[in-house]
C-alpha cells in the first residue's frame, strides 16, 4: 500500500509540476514518454530509483522494459508499477525501477525506451539519457603513493564468524551419483546382499535360542521342575515355528507327529510329556535331542538360502 501511494504521489508530481528531464513525442501517434532518475546521486552498490512514464492513445498497446532488459551500466533489482489509468481517449502508465550500480564512473547515464506493439513489429520510443552522479565514499583524499605503515587503517582484532556457503549444485550431483551407484549395486549384488543378511539373521536367532535353551537345561540337570521342562518345550516350538513358518505352538504332540512324520522326534516329545504330566524325571536326553533337531533344521535352512 505504501508503494502504491508512493507511485501515485510521483505520478501527480510528474504531470502537475512537469518533473522529467527528457521527453519525446510521436507526432504520428501522440505518444509522450518521460523518464529520469529520482535521486541526483548514488553510492556504489546502493539502490537508486528511475521512473518511466508514458501517455498515449487508449487504442495502443505499450510494453515497458522488464527484468530481462539490459540496464547497463546498472543492474535490475525490482520494479513498482501502477495500473493503467484511462481517461477519455488517453491512457497513462508509470513504472519506477529500483537499480543497482557497481560502475565506478563519476557520471552514469541511462535511457529506457517504451515499445508500441504493431501488427508485425514494435515501434521503439527512445529518449535522451538522464545522468546521475556517483557519490564518493572516501572522506579524505588518498595520495597516489604512500607507505603501508602510513595508511589511515583501523585495527579490529574481534573475531568475525564467517558463514560457510554450501555448494548446492555440487551436493545434488554427488547425491545423484551416490543414488545411481546404490541402484546399480543393488541390481548387481542385491540377491547376494539379501542372502547375506538372511543367513546372518538365522545364525543370530539360533544363538539366542541355544543360549536360552541350554540355560533351562542346566537348571533341570541340577533340579527337575515340570514348569521348566514345559518352558523348554515351548521355547523349542516357538523357535521352529519362526524358522519353518509352521504352527508348532498350536499343535499337540500327536498333531506335531502327524505333521512331521519323525519317530525319533515323537519319542522325545512323548518323554517330555511324561515328565510334565506324569512321574518321569528323565528329560535330559529328550531335550538334548530337541536341541539337536533345532540345530539340524537351522543348518538345512541356511543351506537352502545359500543355494536359493
Amino acid at each position: 500500500m505504501q508503494e502504491m501511494m508512493r507511485l501515485s504521489v510521483l505520478n501527480v508530481l510528474l504531470f502537475t509540476l512537469g518533473i522529467g528531464l527528457n521527453s519525446f513525442q510521436s507526432h504520428a501517434q501522440d505518444v509522450k514518454v518521460r523518464s529520469g532518475f529520482i535521486q541526483d546521486s548514488l553510492r556504489l552498490g546502493d539502490a537508486v530509483e528511475y521512473y518511466l512514464v508514458a501517455e498515449y492513445p487508449r487504442e495502443l498497446n505499450l510494453l515497458f522494459p522488464d527484468s530481462t532488459f539490459s540496464f547497463d551500466p546498472f543492474e535490475f533489482k525490482s520494479k513498482y508499477y501502477s495500473p493503467t489509468h484511462t481517461q477519455g481517449s488517453e491512457s497513462y502508465d508509470s513504472v519506477v525501477y529500483s537499480l543497482l550500480s557497481f560502475d565506478v564512473s563519476e557520471v552514469q547515464y541511462l535511457a529506457l525506451p517504451v515499445y508500441v506493439v504493431n501488427e508485425r513489429d514494435c515501434t521503439r520510443y527512445a529518449i535522451q539519457p538522464d545522468s546521475i552522479f556517483l557519490k564518493s565514499m572516501l572522506t579524505e583524499p588518498v595520495p597516489d603513493s604512500i607507505q603501508a605503515q602510513d595508511l589511515p587503517l583501523k585495527t579490529n582484532t574481534v573475531y568475525e564468524r564467517v558463514m560457510q556457503l554450501l555448494n548446492y549444485p555440487l551436493l545434488l550431483i554427488v547425491l545423484g551419483v551416490l543414488l545411481i551407484a546404490a541402484v546399480l549395486v543393488w541390481i548387481i549384488f542385491g540377491k547376494r546382499i539379501r542372502k547375506y543378511f538372511t543367513i546372518k539373521r538365522l545364525k543370530k536367532n539360533h544363538i539366542l535360542f541355544e543360549n536360552s535353551f541350554i540355560n533351562i537345561l542346566n537348571q533341570l540337570k541340577e533340579h527337575f521342575e515340570a514348569n521348566q521342562t514345559e518352558e523348554a518345550v515351548s521355547l523349542w516350538k516357538k523357535y521352529l515355528e519362526q524358522l519353518e513358518r509352521k504352527p508348532f505352538t498350536k499343535l499337540t504332540t500327536r498333531e506335531t507327529l502327524a505333521l512331521e512324520k519323525d519317530e525319533s522326534l515323537g519319542r522325545s516329545l512323548r518323554s517330555v510329556d511324561q515328565a510334565i504330566y506324569g512321574h518321569s524325571t528323565s528329560v535330559e536326553n529328550a531335550l538334548l535331542h530337541l536341541q539337536q533337531i533345532a540345530y539340524e533344521r537351522t543348518s538345512k535352512k541356511i543351506e537352502e538360502v545359500k543355494n536359493g
